[in-house]
């Protein structure tokens, strides 16, 4: 492996006491509030899926370092790169919870990336010679702080990540940029945000958060599929490392896992009121999208043949009839008005 180890080793223990301190620190914040709250199943899921991230990426940015020093094969980072990728799927989307989650969404991840400003901005910064830290990362642009940034760097061929012990040091302060923020939506889920709402206003809130995550991978597909016999593959959400059809699956795993909030959510909530047929079509449109999802194929080499896009399309018709149960049906039955959002319009 053609790789240099950091050139200062004071640099190392510094970063390891950082380290320390973080794994720390999370032991001391996350710890979930608890209510008796209406809301508190879902809370409960959420809490655990941004602890998870927090988790992921933490460990990432401790590959990260190992790579550099040269005591992990690259292999193993882009295996880590892609379980905090994994985990970040559960939180991606979604426009409610609490402000200071929500507001670390672009420094996460960048996309859509319509005019390649990932692969410029990272050229740009990995050109340089200025040895960047976390917090000089922390001032730049959102395009080169999150998982779109380190993705560019495990599989772009104008990266020089394996050559280039400079850039090695950029990559590490991304990622524990990126842990630094993971870190900071992990404790912003501390506290159920919703414990202030009525049952009609919860109902609202659920839906809603359902709804955003649900119209937001949607986009994942449209935006690359674009106009038929026109598509756009470099849209694709991770298109360099050909893993935008996983991601999406893992959002419906996440969506289906706030849907349920072990046996206390929605499901429950309609069959409670009575509404069987509705929580049933529900729960098999939910099976039959994992069932038929492809999983041995990225969305960026589906999208080169009539027979991949045909296959894009019916998962996208699957999701859009869960969007029908969820914003329609549902969303009457308990008498919620949905209005636009964050994805309308795009």
């Amino acid at each position: 492996m053609n790789i240099y180890k950091l050139s200062v080793a004071v640099a190392s223990v510094l970063s390891l006491a950082a380290c320390q301190t973080t794994s720390e620190a999370k032991a001391v914040e996350s710890v979930a509030q608890q209510t008796n709250h209406i809301s508190q199943a879902v809370y409960q899921v959420e809490f655990v899926a941004a602890a998870n991230f927090d988790t992921k990426a933490e460990e990432l940015s401790q590959t990260f370092q190992s790579y550099c020093n040269g005591e992990v094969e690259l292999a193993q980072l882009k295996t880590d790169w892609h379980a905090a990728m994994t985990a970040w799927m559960a939180l991606q989307g979604q426009e409610r919870g609490p402000s200071k989650a929500l507001e670390q969404s672009w420094n996460v991840q960048f996309w859509p990336d319509k005019k390649n400003t990932t692969g410029r901005k990272m050229q740009a910064l990995t050109s340089s010679t200025q040895p960047w830290s976390p917090s000089d990362i922390a001032e730049q642009s959102v395009t080169v702080q999150g998982l779109g940034a380190i993705e560019w760097m495990l599989y772009d061929e104008q990266s020089s990540l394996a050559n280039s012990k400079q850039v090695c040091q950029t990559g590490y302060a991304i990622s524990q940029n990126l842990a630094n923020n993971a870190h900071s939506i992990s404790a912003a889920w501390n506290s159920n945000p919703w414990v202030g709402l009525d049952q009609k206003a919860w109902d609202s809130e659920y839906i809603a958060l359902l709804t955003n995550q649900l119209d937001y991978s949607m986009k994942k597909l449209s935006r690359p599929m674009a106009k038929i016999g026109q598509p756009r593959p470099y849209f694709a959400e991770s298109w360099r490392s050909r893993s935008s059809m996983s991601n999406l699956l893992n959002n419906v795993k996440a969506m289906e896992a706030l849907y349920l909030a072990d046996g206390k959510g929605m499901d429950a909530r309609l069959r409670q009121r009575g509404k069987v047929v509705l929580a049933d079509s529900i729960q098999n449109q939910f099976s039959l999208i994992k069932d038929t999802w492809p999983t041995d194929s990225s969305l960026f080499d589906l999208l080169q043949t009539k027979d991949g896009y045909r296959t894009v399309m019916s998962q996208y018709n699957k999701l859009e009839q869960l969007q029908y149960f969820i914003h329609e049906e549902v969303a009457i039955e308990l008498g919620v008005v949905i209005g636009f959002n964050a994805t309308d319009g795009d």
